[in-house]
């Protein structure tokens, strides 16, 4: 098994593809950032999965915090299970922070699968098993060259851990049966924390396009190439604190319009500044499909309705755009190129 160096990175590179030395290992990919209040928390749900074959990968945005000597006190305590990546990017944000993440497992060659972790949430204890379970169960005989993904539901709570909904896809109004490789090129309805990913996932989706507006999202686009499933069952705690990087939002009609009085044209930007990110982060895709050699007529048919006119998106905007009625009508409105 490879060791982390001096320096703490994942050495043994492997990305010849081959089978992975350690093949029941699942790397834990734990992005942090000013994140001590909940860290121990969440590390201990970690640490308490009924899964216990996997290391937990770290890397840190630049915390001005406590957590490093969390994370240092961790390490000393679990000794190789925890290695401490070092991040050349430091200060880039969170989607540069998983990427790190993301290219050392990848690069290390040892897990055959990977799970990414917020710093703030709590893990249930089958949150690794059942989602493994499920992986090898869409991998099948010949699913390890193709990219795989696995997500589930959540239990939506509040910064004391008191539930706030039993789950998170109802919460957000956003079936789990209406999400597609179409309908994930406008809105993500993968959550990354719960999401695990296989290899062949990994070095499709590596290097993250500057286009990426989130690498779950990527992720979630890249497994329209292959697998991915969703276990309608939560299996995280997701802690809602008014700090989370994207978090859970109320999409009720009576919270969208108080928005839209309250802060009108601040909607309208954001609105506008979200359809065009997607235009992007989709052309980056099909270019990445292109480079592949996989099938992306899916998002060639996409972007061409994009690029129509707003007469003829609007006899279709229902078959690209999923969720809440209000929400499809704006992007229709208001998403240009």
């Amino acid at each position: 098994m490879s060791t982390p160096n001096a320096g703490g990175l994942v050495a043994g590179e492997r990305c010849d593809g081959e089978t992975p030395v350690n093949a029941g290992l699942v790397d834990v990919l734990l992005a942090t950032f000013n994140g001590a209040k909940y860290l121990v928390a969440q590390l201990e749900s970690i640490l308490s999965q009924t899964h216990q074959n996997f290391r937990i990968l770290v890397s840190d945005d630049g915390s001005s915090d406590t957590t490093m000597e969390i994370l240092h006190q961790y390490r000393a305590r679990l000794g190789e299970r925890l290695i401490l990546v070092p991040n050349p990017s430091a200060g880039k944000g969170v989607v540069r922070n998983f990427e790190n993440l993301m290219v050392a497992s990848l690069n290390d060659g040892l897990a055959q699968w990977a799970v990414f972790s917020d710093q703030d949430d709590v893990w249930l204890p089958e949150k690794i098993a059942t989602t493994l379970g499920e992986m090898q169960r869409i991998e099948g005989e010949d699913g390890r060259g193709i990219p795989c993904l696995v997500h589930s539901d959540l239990v939506v709570v509040d910064e004391g851990l008191s539930v706030l909904s039993r789950s998170f896809a109802r919460y957000q109004k956003m079936p789990p049966e209406n999400c597609s490789p179409l309908s994930l090129l406008s809105v993500n309805q993968v959550t990354g924390c719960t999401m695990m990913v296989n290899r062949a996932l990994l070095r499709m989706a590596l290097p993250l396009p500057p286009e990426t507006i989130m690498h779950d999202w990527w992720c979630a686009l890249v497994s329209g190439s292959g697998r991915r499933s969703f276990i309608d069952a939560p299996l995280i705690l997701y802690r809602q604190h008014g700090a989370n990087q994207v978090g859970a939002k109320d999409r009720g009609l009576k919270t969208r319009l108080l928005r839209m009085c309250t802060d009108a044209p601040g909607v309208v930007r954001r609105v506008k500044a979200l359809g065009h990110a997607t235009y992007l982060q989709a052309q980056a895709l099909q270019q990445r499909l292109r480079e592949q050699k996989a099938d992306g007529a899916y998002v060639s048919e996409y972007l061409s309705w994009r690029s129509q006119p707003l007469w003829l998106r609007l006899a279709g905007y229902r078959h690209y755009y999923v969720g809440p009625e209000l929400d499809r009508l704006s992007r229709c409105l208001l998403w240009l190129q």
